[in-house]
């Protein structure tokens, strides 16, 4: 009994339908990732989070300060006395001094993909939280450029009690290391948005980014990217678009991206 083998159209009928099933299929696997590591990104925000809170409790109800060695040049940026090495004892998770590894609850894998381990991938609102100015010196600062920031009291780290929306209030979000308020682009014009330091790494963008700071793609992908997720300074998170926490004046991908807001509302202690 002979076989009928298949004839070359047949063949190329099947590799057409496989192709097809594989161009519908394929997007909705790797959103399904991409949903996976958004989820891992929450749990370690929450994390994070409660070693925060357990922080403020050891020191008199008052967050971390960016740094714990301000006033040393050569220790300042140190990963052990910066805002994770601080709340690492909390966590224990993560963080290599040896080596400057950063990892497991310190990274977001969306984020962390394109970038080199010792890479830091969640910032925090150091200007509300941790001491904009630990030495103390911007209470000169003109209010008309610094707004809410020239007063004393951000030169400190923030106490628990002067946070009047806790629950409204950026604490830490996905990006590079500090992040800064809409008030930056008030007080620097022209700065860079690199330093804004949020990124949207779960909806990256083409990278269209007037940035001077970086040459790396990824990370102009990620600045122009629209979903972050974000811990509040109650200790929930979600994801909030990335557009919401730049100033309307930055405008990337050639005026498809802008920024929304136009004051601190979400960042200061007072809003």
């Amino acid at each position: 009994m002979s076989r009928r083998a298949f004839t070359l159209i047949e063949l190329l009928v099947v590799i057409a339908i496989i192709a097809i099933l594989a161009a519908i299929l394929f997007p909705v696997f790797n959103q399904a990732r991409e949903k996976a590591r958004q989820a891992t990104c929450v749990s370690n925000l929450n994390q994070i989070g409660k070693a925060a809170q357990m922080y403020a409790q050891d020191y008199d109800e008052t967050f971390c300060p960016w740094t714990g060695q301000y006033h040393n040049s050569s220790l300042r940026w140190q990963l052990r006395y910066m805002f994770p090495g601080l709340l690492d004892p909390y966590v224990k998770n993560g963080l290599n001094f040896n080596n400057g590894d950063i990892k497991e609850v310190w990274a977001c894998p969306s984020a962390k993909a394109g970038l080199a381990s010792y890479s830091n991938t969640y910032a925090y609102n150091y200007w509300t939280f941790g001491g904009l100015n630990l030495g103390g010196t911007l209470n000169h600062y003109d209010p008309a450029v610094w707004g809410p920031y020239s007063s004393a009291e951000y030169d400190k780290p923030a106490s628990l009690a002067s946070i009047a929306k806790p629950a409204e209030t950026l604490f830490i979000v996905e990006g590079a290391q500090l992040c800064r308020p809409p008030q930056y682009k008030i007080a620097f014009p022209s700065g860079d948005p690199y330093y804004i330091g949020v990124w949207g790494p779960h909806q990256r963008g083409k990278g269209n980014v007037p940035t001077t700071v970086t040459s790396n793609q990824y990370i102009k992908q990620m600045i122009s990217g629209t979903l972050s997720v974000v811990l509040f300074a109650d200790g929930h998170v979600k994801a909030s678009p990335t557009q919401k926490w730049y100033h309307v004046d930055y405008v990337f991908e050639n005026g498809a991206w802008r920024g929304q807001a136009t004051d601190n509302t979400g960042w200061a202690r007072n809003f």
